[in-house]
């Protein structure tokens, strides 16, 4: 469960009118919330907060976070040996909305400001201590109790206490309050300060409106100094509780789009541009930077719709698979992506790396087509019962991975005797399509969630045409049973929850209701004057903001 503390609720009478006390969900972060705040695990009984008043002490977080046996991967770390200078001057370039809507508003500036409770692991995606230093979850996972640290401030120097949390949940679960929602925790919270370190909530309602200049004050890296424009002017927080940062002024530039941040970066007017998937031609021959590549926190794939009457025989689907070379795509996008045969990142601490593989083997997709009844005729084409295995690939069109990736997908499929028809549509006809459920093959990029819990995509319940996420109309009772077990595990027990994960996992590479394929890289250009960039593919590309430097 991760709240960012966004501005103070002491001071005097006129500064409590003018700031609301908040907790606030940074995008990236949303997904966690709701994952492990609610669904992570299903109610047992309800812990009354007025029986805690002697609670037992709060289970610390371990140092170094639940990973599976697998998840190796060190965090990404600033050079060891480098001497990071203090001080100077650095400008941020960023794509987006320059509004202070907290739906919208650029992550850079969330993060920056604002701390919270708990943070991520940038090698593992799991959470370790933040703002709280300790956190207890109750076995029905309906009651968490939080234990704070001593040595935080607000940007304005006053204590980090329990009471701000307090009056931070208050303030946004008021019925009076008004806000554009982004999450949901349920009905009647219940939040109580055990002691001046010590905050226990229930389940919590929050809604997240428009913020004011007055109101960015946080306990982050970085504190807010003024706005002009586009731009945003903050300066380093030299009581910051993880360290002060070496940067002295930070600059951050909001453009509209990604071409006018890029003519930005070549005219020398910022320093640091994090580019997404696909943008890698534009800053490629960038004079005078240095690029930093990671996993986006996405998988590309091959969804194959069940409700199309080839595609509901599992030994088809597992031809699908057996039919990639996934190396030569990788090949077709110059290093651009990461071969991925599952629906995880290596190095995600719920991931087992245990899990089936599909090798690239034309002849076996051959031999499994023909044991379920699809010849390849002497034409080329495999038949059942004097009829074609064709069919439609929709995609969305000009995405710069996805397109050159379809028409390899064709070329290969070909290859075994399935005929594959490419259909590009823009976004909208897509996106209808792809709700619809009116396909029967589907080219996507998916978001991967920081909580093992991906039942949007495979739980049967979700197969809802017009609304649901699960497109392909998978169902396995097998699936839909491991996927509640995961949601009943005692107090969210990491290491049994990645175990469930695990079967989950298992059990969609033999039904194989997709084609997993890769994952695309995303970029942070830096000058070379830039010192200590990791970018990390869960916490995000300033997860160490404090240590960045500048020559």
């Amino acid at each position: 469960m991760i709240f960012e503390m966004m501005t103070r609720r002491r001071g005097d009478a006129e500064t409590r009118k003018q700031q609301i006390h908040r907790v606030a969900v940074s995008p990236r972060l949303r997904v966690i919330l709701l994952a492990l705040a609610l669904t992570a695990c299903e109610p047992i009984t309800i812990p009354r907060v007025q029986d805690a008043t002697n609670p037992p002490p709060p289970t610390p977080i371990t140092k170094s976070a639940p990973t599976s046996a697998s998840a190796t991967a060190r965090a990404p770390q600033p050079t060891p040996t480098l001497e990071i200078p203090d001080g100077g001057a650095i400008t941020l370039g960023v794509v987006g909305s320059n509004t202070l809507e907290m739906n919208v508003m650029p992550e850079f500036l969330q993060d920056a400001l604002f701390d919270s409770l708990l943070q991520i692991d940038p090698a593992t995606g799991a959470l370790k201590p933040g703002l709280a230093e300790a956190f207890q979850v109750s076995a029905d996972a309906t009651t968490f109790t939080f234990r704070l640290r001593a040595d935080v401030r607000w940007h304005t120097g006053a204590p980090f206490t329990a009471d701000d949390v307090i009056a931070t949940i208050n303030a946004f679960a008021s019925p009076s309050f008004r806000g554009a929602p982004v999450t949901d925790f349920g009905a009647n919270p219940r939040a109580t300060a055990l002691d001046n370190q010590t905050v226990q909530m229930l389940a919590l309602s929050a809604n997240f409106p428009r913020l004011t200049t007055a109101q960015l004050i946080g306990t982050g890296a970085l504190k807010f100094v003024a706005r002009n424009g586009d731009a945003f002017t903050l300066e380093r927080n030299a009581d910051y509780f993880r360290g002060a940062p070496h940067i002295e002024t930070w600059t951050v530039r909001v453009f509209p789009d990604f071409t006018t941040a890029r003519a930005a970066f070549i005219e020398k007017q910022i320093d640091l541009l994090p580019a997404a998937p696909g943008d890698y031609r534009a800053i490629k021959n960038f004079a005078d930077a240095q690029i930093s590549a990671t996993d986006a926190r996405q998988i590309v794939m091959l969804i194959l719709n069940a409700d199309t009457l080839p595609l509901n025989d599992a030994r088809v689907r597992q031809a699908f698979n057996y039919a990639i070379d996934r190396n030569i795509l990788i090949s077709d996008l110059a290093g651009q992506a990461r071969v991925i045969d599952a629906a995880t990142l290596p190095g995600f601490w719920a991931n087992p790396n245990t899990l089936p593989r599909y090798a690239y083997d034309p002849a076996k997709a051959k031999q499994i087509l023909a044991d379920a009844g699809w010849v390849i005729a002497s034409d080329g084409i495999a038949k059942k019962n004097g009829k074609p295995l064709k069919l439609d690939l929709w995609m969305e069109a000009d995405d710069p991975i996805l397109e050159p990736l379809a028409f390899r997908l064709r070329e290969m499929y070909a290859a075994v005797g399935i005929q594959t028809q490419l259909q590009l549509n823009d976004r909208p006809g897509w996106m209808t399509r792809a709700f619809a459920h009116r396909f029967d093959l589907l080219l996507i990029t998916r978001a991967l969630p920081l909580d093992p819990d991906q039942r949007w995509y495979w739980q049967a319940s979700e197969n809802v045409k017009g609304n649901g996420f699960n497109f392909g109309s998978y169902a396995s009772a097998r699936v839909d049973a491991l996927i509640k077990d995961s949601l009943r595990v005692n107090a969210c027990e990491p290491s049994k929850r990645a175990a469930i994960f695990g079967d989950i996992q298992r059990e969609l590479a033999i039904d194989a209701p997709a084609v997993f394929l890769l994952a695309p890289k995303k970029y942070l250009v830096a000058r070379d004057r830039v010192l200590g960039v990791a970018p990390s593919s869960f916490a995000g590309d300033f997860w160490n903001l404090n240590q960045l430097g500048v020559k």
